[in-house]
């Protein structure tokens, strides 16, 4: 059997894709210990600290995350009824910075019976003071991330089998470096990014479906690195801002362009572009997928 070169590429990535989530050692299959629902808090002050990390790893369960002025760095709520999932916090401060990660407890068992007798809910929310590299891990559950008002210099959030959702609906105060996608099987739904202010994105696609909207309050030039996986893939570009897009796929890839002129070969310009003194540069590479990009 001859494989076409289109194909293998796919495979590639797909395999790819598949060894970039972080998923913990798996345990030996035991049954999980049920006990009553759990509602436990934790909170974390700033403590002096002028910048922090926060690590986020919840492998099996739902997340909410936020932000207020009224919270001084982190404070969680946390719910379960699994005695092995009852998350684990670790802090230090070195040279003025605060490290938090906050991952959930596994054990040595894995759920072996129906899952819907199983529960666990994370509510986080985080200070608008401390300048913040933020990274997040999921796994088995969706997730709704509003990261308005955080003050986010990196941001990564790679997701598994459920849906996520995430918003930005006030810009970030902070120059973000880079902010990190990762799709698995769910569906990501990404809206007004733009607010993020930041220099790169890059975003690789899984087997489930993303819309990603990079409108926003843009206050200078990025580069956006687009990987499509064999899922859909809708980007939805800036107003008042020109994007430059180009294009690699295979023989099994697909791409649509709404409010874009060809300039060349694969290469395609909005209205916007070099008339205006913000520029976006799109580089999309679809290897099984079909990936849809829209002006405005």
């Amino acid at each position: 059997m001859r494989w076409k070169p289109g194909l293998m590429l796919a495979g590639m990535m797909l395999l790819v894709l598949a060894c970039s989530i972080p998923i913990p050692n798996i345990p030996t299959p035991a049954p999980l210990t049920l006990i009553d629902p759990v509602d436990l808090q934790k909170t974390v002050a700033a403590d002096g600290a002028s910048q922090a990390t926060l690590k986020l790893g919840i492998y099996l369960g739902d997340l909410t995350l936020r932000s207020s002025d009224a919270v001084p760095f982190f404070d969680g709520h946390f719910r379960y009824n699994v005695a092995e999932w009852e998350p684990v916090l670790r802090q230090e401060t070195v040279d003025s910075t605060l490290r938090l990660t906050v991952n959930q407890g596994l054990g040595t068992q894995l759920p072996l019976s129906d899952h819907d007798q199983y529960s666990n809910a994370w509510e986080i929310t985080l200070g608008r003071g401390l300048p913040l590299d933020l990274q997040a891990d999921l796994g088995l559950g969706a997730a709704q991330v509003d990261l308005g008002g955080i003050p986010l210099t990196d941001l990564s959030v790679t997701a598994g089998s459920g849906d996520v959702v995430l918003t930005c609906a006030t810009p970030n105060p902070q120059a973000l470096g880079m902010l990190r996608l990762t799709a698995g099987t769910g569906a990501v739904i990404a809206t007004q990014l733009g607010n993020l202010n930041f220099d790169r994105l890059s975003f690789i696609g899984g087997t489930g479906g993303a819309d990603l909207d990079l409108s926003g309050a843009w206050t200078r030039s990025a580069l956006a690195d687009i990987k499509a996986g064999v899922g859909k893939v809708t980007v939805r570009t800036p107003a008042g801002v020109g994007v430059r897009l180009s294009f690699s796929g295979t023989p099994v890839s697909d791409l649509n362009t709404v409010g874009f002129t060809e300039q060349s070969e694969n290469v395609f310009v909005n209205a916007d572009y070099g008339n205006v003194p913000l520029t976006l540069t799109l580089n999309i590479a679809v290897a099984a997928g079909s990936v849809t990009v829209i002006a405005p």
